[in-house]
């Protein structure tokens, strides 16, 4: 009588947990890129120069945090600023200069991840404790590769200001978008 309640309760030990699923609103839809950059507090234009593993403590902590130490890889990245949004922007630093972008890394509902020496556009928001951090609006990507199709929707977009030397945005124009400026 011993074995099979001993073998029942190693089964039940045994058994996968259940997986932290995401859950998103019922009424949920995606966003495109225009319109949850036009939510996003802050967009930058920033070079990766390095990587930094974050440590969890009492001045660094985030809600997400102990996700990190379920198998997530949580770190630090320091972004050269190279141009930020002209408008509504809450970061007022000239281009060339260094910040730190936390809350990076691997989580079991998304990742906000990045390679050091590549480029990207950030949606960024500053939280309470003034760490800047991606802005995930709607639930969705918060960086993206400096690509020629995101340079050109960043730049319809946005103007951007505030760049460092050879790091303009080209300004990508169609016939259409001429004829509409036009207009």
């Amino acid at each position: 009588m011993l074995l099979p309640l001993l073998l029942a309760a190693l089964c039940l030990a045994a058994r996968p947990a259940p997986a932290h699923a995401c859950q998103l609103p019922s009424e949920w839809r995606p966003l495109s890129e225009g319109c949850r950059a036009e939510l996003a507090e802050t967009i930058v234009y920033a070079k990766v120069l390095a990587l930094h593993p974050e440590v969890p403590g009492l001045y660094n902590y985030l809600p997400w945090q102990y996700q990190a130490e379920e198998g997530g890889l949580f770190y630090s990245a320091e972004v050269e600023m190279l141009c930020d949004q002209a408008w509504g922007s809450m970061l007022e630093v000239p281009a060339g200069s260094r910040l730190n972008l936390t809350g990076l890394g691997y989580f079991s509902c998304h990742s906000h991840t990045v390679v050091q020496d590549y480029s990207y556009f950030f949606f960024v928001r500053m939280d309470e404790n003034y760490n800047l951090l991606p802005h995930g609006v709607n639930f969705q990507d918060a960086i993206f590769p400096d690509t020629q199709e995101n340079r050109r929707m960043f730049s319809s977009l946005f103007q951007f200001a505030n760049c460092s030397q050879g790091q303009q945005l080209m300004t990508f124009s169609s016939d259409w978008e001429i004829q509409e400026d036009n207009r």
